[in-house]
């Protein structure tokens, strides 16, 4: 996989950190993967993950005049943040601290400097002098409306020191909420928005809770952190942190209502349940037939030893079509009899990332009327 845990010296960093501190510290992955595109943060609610993001965001517009942008999954969420003059976006401390007064419109952000002047009938009032571009908001879900709308060619021209700095917060559904739209496509899409073809001066951070099943992104990078601690991703220009809750963290949550109603719930302990039972590493010998999902070979799988799936290698083979239309002969049997043989828990995979994607294109496939 490529993956490489960080250096001896920042995990010694890491150990001192779960003793002493409470709240999540950003500056270490900035510092150690500078050359990365994609920092992914997975850890327990109220440990600090998204306010870590925002101090470093308004510190880098207060310090080098840089606006950033903040996606949420739905436009719902998009608008929560963007009430009452962005009131939940930014914490009321970073607020003092930075000297912001921040006033929106529409999707965007500014912060605006007032003054104070007398009216005619002696009236104190304010009145706006200036305002700067702080922030711009937007929901993934609604990519399609922001197509040619949101990209600003100009931006990292009209100064070297500027910098594409993007946040997706919660990128991950909860358990139970309701499935309506592909993640990832949507991510993909609505970053090609902002982006387009920028390759440099940029950071994109997620922000997720660990849930028990990997998250859709998760599998995007084509890796599941099975324990603790920070992992390079080099070909994917990704690090992505899976945070263990520290000492101090446990102390505070300890007697609260989600400790008492759900103490296991992974959105609080960021406990790692994962099935790896299913998981088999033994020698690939006999190829027998590809299971197609999509015309999209990284939905593609090879069933190797009559039962172990692996991604697909162009192994040449009988094709096993899970949907029409994918230019293959489709068979409703056909793939209800791969569907069984997944609910029954007869197939095992190569390693777990292969079984959680595997799991997702399973899940992704619309449920056919019978007879």
């Amino acid at each position: 996989m490529g993956t490489l845990q960080l250096s001896k010296t920042f995990k010694e960093k890491q150990i001192k950190h779960k003793y002493e501190s409470e709240w999540y510290n950003l500056r270490p992955i900035l510092g150690n993967a500078n050359w990365a595109l994609f920092y992914v943060m997975l850890g327990s609610r109220e440990t600090g993950k998204s306010y870590a993001v925002t101090d470093y965001f308004c510190h880098m517009y207060k310090t080098k005049g840089i606006p950033f942008i903040w996606l949420r999954l739905t436009e719902k969420a998009t608008q929560k943040l963007l009430t009452n003059n962005a009131e939940k976006l930014v914490d009321p401390d970073l607020r003092r601290r930075y000297g912001l007064n921040l006033k929106t419109k529409g999707n965007n952000v500014y912060d605006v400097v007032e003054e104070e002047f007398t009216t005619k009938k002696g009236e104190i009032k304010k009145r706006e002098v200036s305002r700067k571009l702080f922030a711009r908001v937007y929901a993934i879900s609604t990519f399609y409306n922001d197509k040619g709308s949101i990209y600003d060619n100009e931006f990292l021209k009209m100064d070297p020191k500027n910098q594409y700095l993007v946040a997706i917060d919660e990128f991950e559904r909860e358990k139970g909420e309701k499935n309506t739209f592909d993640i990832t496509y949507s991510i993909v899409n609505q970053l090609e928005n902002l982006l387009r073809s920028t390759k440099e001066r940029t950071k994109v951070f997620f922000i997720g809770n660990t849930l028990e099943s990997a998250s859709d992104i998760l599998c995007a990078f084509n890796f599941i952190p099975e324990t603790w601690g920070t992992f390079k991703l080099k070909s994917k220009r990704c690090v992505i942190e899976n945070i263990e809750p520290t000492e101090l963290y446990k102390a505070r949550r300890k007697g609260t209502i989600a400790d008492i109603l759900l103490p296991s719930a992974s959105t609080f302990t960021n406990k790692q349940n994962v099935d790896d039972t299913l998981v088999d590493k033994s020698p690939l010998i006999t190829p027998n037939y590809v299971i197609k999902f999509t015309k999209d070979q990284s939905h593609w799988y090879t069933v190797w030893n009559s039962g172990i799936i692996a991604k697909y290698n162009g192994e040449q083979k009988p094709i096993r079509a899970m949907r029409p239309y994918l230019d293959e002969i489709y068979s409703t049997d056909v793939a209800k009899a791969i569907i069984e043989l997944f609910d029954t828990r007869s197939f095992h995979y190569r390693n777990l990332i292969t079984f959680k994607q595997f799991q997702q294109d399973i899940e992704a496939l619309k449920p056919r009327k019978s007879g």
